[in-house]
């Protein structure tokens, strides 16, 4: 399935009316000081574009694909963005949202976790295995391409499946490194299949790999995480034996374990809003 990495003229249209009728919180801006009070019996566009994306149905899963109903992610925990499908110009569009930071300390971090993510999937606007970036609604939302079908973690596989599945996957990952970036957070809640053929998404811990000189070793452990999580999704996920190789790369040093089960059983539980 191609995949275009310019917006249409109608995306790019709304994206425009959008940013003009909304401030930096979300709200219209204020009319220029000294300029005539104009009477307006109806909405402007830009008006109309928020109207219709407060009123486009949200969805949620149901037998592990989405439907009309709820959200897809609630902000639950720090910097945790609201996610749901809605619709642009009658288009589906998945809408992360991080609104709820607006007038706060953290507002200037989720602005630039919308621009990073913005620009990641710019980079790869013409890649099949990711979704494409349509349009920054405000400072603190954006919209991205919807990919329809289950997650990776709720997909219904045979034998047959998961092992082409997982040597599918595998290749999308150094696909990816290919193109020099890292994705940093590959699990099966990240992984959409789309016909069959998985599409990562959650681009927000994804990073340019670098190719400064001295760097060859940074890049290199950048490429081996991604790999040692599509590993694991092919041992725990999938269910399937790993060859002598790939159980080599899921070894790590003692010191490596005891920083992960650190950030894993005491920082990031904290972060995501938990208590243990």
């Amino acid at each position: 399935m191609p995949v275009f990495t310019r917006q249409d003229s109608s995306l790019r249209k709304a994206n425009h009316e959008l940013e003009a009728g909304l401030g930096a919180h979300g709200e219209t801006r204020p009319a220029t000081v000294g300029a005539p009070a104009v009477d307006r019996a109806e909405p402007t566009r830009a008006e109309k574009a928020r109207a219709a994306l407060r009123a486009a149905p949200r969805v949620a899963r149901i037998d592990g694909e989405q439907a009309p109903g709820e959200f897809l992610q609630r902000a639950k925990g720090f910097l945790k963005a609201e996610v749901y499908i809605t619709h642009l110009n009658g288009q589906p569009v998945v809408c992360k949202d991080y609104r709820r930071y607006a007038g706060t300390p953290a507002a200037l971090m989720a602005r630039w976790l919308v621009r990073h993510e913005l620009k990641m999937l710019e980079r790869l606007g013409d890649w099949t295995h990711a979704p494409r970036a349509v349009a920054r609604l405000s400072p603190l939302s954006l919209a991205m391409e919807y990919i329809p079908g289950p997650l990776l973690s709720d997909a219904a596989l045979d034998d047959v499946t998961d092992a082409r599945l997982s040597q599918q996957l595998i290749l999308v990952v150094q696909q990816l490194h290919q193109r020099q970036m890292a994705h940093n957070d590959i699990r099966g809640s990240n992984v959409v299949l789309r016909d069959g053929v998985p599409v990562l998404i959650d681009f927000t811990s994804a990073v340019r790999l670098p190719r400064l000189p001295g760097t060859a070793t940074l890049a290199r452990m950048m490429r081996r995480f991604d790999l040692r999580h599509s590993l694991k999704l092919k041992q725990r996920t999938l269910g399937l034996p790993l060859s002598t190789r790939e159980a080599r790369l899921l070894i790590r040093s003692g010191r490596l374990n005891r920083a992960l089960r650190v950030w894993k059983k005491g920082i990031l539980p904290r972060l995501k809003g938990r208590k243990h």
